[in-house]
């Protein structure tokens, strides 16, 4: 549309434009031209408005997490859906009625603990230190100002506290903590057999006119999906850091700036000999492990042999037998009384007796070993990619900027940015909307690719953010429509199709009626025997119990009611596979909570205990939407 209005605005028809666009700059000024347009508005909550942009910010960081939870599995038409809109929306509206509540409750988060929510967040750090010009590229390239960011964090942090207060005061009386324990640790026995498929695929037929007659009432399942390919055009630090090559006096300064994560600390070998004190022994025994001690590092000063002595009287098992050596130490290694003695003594000294939880030791230095820094030459290559990456982050936040405005400015092509950063225009391989390669087997691009600007509108798409440090946008080169597969194609397909649905349907026929013939008095090992099943053995088997084959099996068993002595109840089940469960249950034994262990005991009242919280929580935003005023804009979602 924009191309077409350029190539017919000239002559009179260009100044009749320019004329109708001056006005509005000349009575209200340009500013007024693009900030006196109102917000489109998608829901208002007790007055207060809740506009687009927010809105798709939201929708896109909903969308982002859930593939990022469960990747290929999702729908791709879940986050089209009205569900998931309405969904997101409604969490927008919370977080107002959050927000407000909390604010007049006096709910604050202070700079000083917004810094520190930043700074410890992985995803802004770098070799385990907070890194400014990360934090700053990953907010920009989600495409947030860091002032909004930051109150959007703050805002989110004062919910929590709300949320907190909820979920973590509530508390468990030990009456609800057994009541739970007897339903979670109860006990059910019962058999069950499996009825499947494959015992009856040999006797089902398909016939062709069986096959012609799905291919023709079912076109829609034997369909080429229609097609894509696409041009594209990347900024990624990957990418960006195969074509730096620092020079070599960058690469000294990164070696000498960074000298710490170069070397290796100073360590020390160390022997000792150790006189055993427990830490509640009486003063008496301490006294005389003492003076044991003291007399040993008398002799060892006085020249008797220090190896000698340890073997002769260390208490330690462990180091007796080699004189004594514990071998080389760092930092952090041993005791901190032991660590201090040992490192303020030189090569060949004895210290003083030192005292550790352990009792007495005599600590003599064999051998130090120097701190170590490694020579530029070893590490250089190390050096160098660690500072060609550095030095690509850093193009990377100059360049995002730049990719995202030329993109969104020359929506009729993605050679200007390609240009302007010296990015290679590529190519995508044919994808559909469910399944592709390359960078097409990201969904992201995928969604991108068969939307409404790129592939009916033929614009480029918006900047996609893959991760933090890549971006990409993307443009329609060629479709293919969607087409029916020829029949000769799918024949073998559908006969393999219909033979399993037909042997599923009599597996659930075969199963109810050795189910009704149960339940009326039929006998379970001659119903077996019969129709030549195998019994899996007796299980006592508790829910949480995961070595059953089938889940719908467990949970079926224990939604069954209790049986009568002597009379079991008997059940059946279809199962995901295609399978029928048939079981009889005979006993259910209630758990015992005087046998839980304490990791039982601490994880069922923590359950419990954080599953009133939230119920509680909801209910206390439950009764806030009650008391306000909302209305949703369905038409603007």
């Amino acid at each position: 549309m924009l191309t077409e209005i350029r190539s017919r605005a000239t002559g009179w028809i260009a100044w009749f434009i320019v004329i109708l666009i001056t006005i509005p700059f000349a009575l209200w000024g340009i500013n007024s031209y693009f900030e006196g347009a109102d917000a489109i508005t998608v829901a208002t909550v007790n007055g207060e408005d809740i506009d687009q942009q927010t809105y798709r910010y939201a929708l896109e960081d909903r969308r982002a997490r859930v593939n990022r939870l469960f990747g290929s599995n999702v729908d791709p038409n879940l986050a089209n859906s009205p569900e998931f809109k309405k969904s997101v929306v409604n969490g927008l509206i919370d977080q107002v009625l959050l927000s407000a509540d909390a604010d007049v409750r006096g709910y604050r988060i202070s700079n000083e603990q917004l810094n520190q929510f930043i700074q410890s967040a992985p995803q802004f750090q770098r070799e385990g230190k907070f890194a400014p010009d990360l934090y700053e590229s990953s907010v920009r390239t989600q495409g947030f100002q860091l002032a909004d960011f930051e109150r959007r964090l703050r805002q989110q942090h004062i919910v929590d506290q709300i949320r907190i207060g909820f979920t973590d005061s509530e508390f468990v009386t030990d009456t609800d903590l057994n009541s739970l324990l007897r339903l979670v640790l109860q006990r059910r026995e019962f058999d069950y057999t499996m009825i499947r498929p494959q015992q009856f695929a040999e006797q089902i037929e398909i016939t062709d006119a069986d096959i012609e007659k799905q291919y023709q009432e079912h076109p829609e399942l034997y369909q080429q999906p229609e097609k894509i390919k696409v041009q594209y055009v990347r900024l990624a630090v990957a990418e960006l850091a195969n074509g730096i090559t620092p020079r070599e006096d960058e690469l000294r300064q990164a070696y000498e700036s960074g000298q710490a994560r170069y070397q290796a600390p100073e360590q020390r070998r160390v022997s000792h000999i150790l006189i055993a004190v427990k830490q509640d022994a009486d003063e008496e025994t301490a006294k005389a492990a003492l003076e044991e001690a003291v007399s040993l590092t008398e002799q060892a000063r006085s020249g008797v042999d220090f190896e000698k002595l340890a073997k002769q009287h260390s208490d330690d098992p462990g180091s007796a037998s080699k004189g004594g050596d514990l071998g080389v130490i760092a930092k952090g290694v041993m005791v901190k009384p032991f660590e201090d003695a040992a490192y303020q003594l030189q090569e060949g000294e004895i210290s003083d007796p030192v005292k550790t939880r352990f009792g007495y030791h005599v600590i003599k230095i064999t051998e130090l070993v120097p701190e170590l820094v490694k020579p530029f030459a070893e590490i250089r290559a190390q050096i160098e990619l660690a500072e060609r990456k550095r030095l690509a982050e850093v193009q990377f936040i100059e360049h995002a900027e730049t990719f995202r405005n030329l993109v969104y400015e020359q929506p009729d092509s993605l050679e200007p940015v390609a240009e302007e950063l010296g990015l290679p225009l590529q190519t995508s391989d044919w994808f559909s909307l469910g399944s592709g390669t390359g960078i097409a087997e990201n969904r992201r691009i995928r969604d991108a690719a068969f939307g409404d600007d790129v592939f009916i509108e033929g614009l480029n798409s918006e900047t996609i953010e893959l991760d933090v440090n890549t971006l990409v946008a993307l443009r329609k080169l060629e479709t293919r429509p969607a087409a029916q597969i020829p029949l000769a194609e799918v024949r073998d397909q559908i006969e393999e199709t219909l033979k399993q649905e037909r042997a599923r349907e009599r597996v659930a026929q075969l199963g109810r009626e050795l189910l009704d013939k149960l339940k009326q008095g039929g006998r379970w090992d001659a119903l077996i025997q019969e129709h030549g099943l195998e019994v899996a053995q007796s299980s006592q088997a508790r829910f949480e119990q995961t070595s059953i084959p089938s889940r719908e099996v467990i949970e079926a068993v224990f939604k069954s009611q209790r049986p009568k002595v002597g009379e079991p109840v008997y059940g059946g089940v279809n199962t995901a596979t295609g399978d029928y469960a048939l079981f009889q249950l005979r006993n259910v034994e209630d758990g015992d909570p005087a046998k839980a262990d304490k990791e039982d005991l601490d994880r069922y009242r923590s359950v419990l205990s954080r599953r009133r919280g939230y119920d509680y929580f909801l209910s206390y935003q439950n009764g806030l939407r009650t008391a306000a005023e909302i209305k949703i804009f369905q038409d603007q979602l």
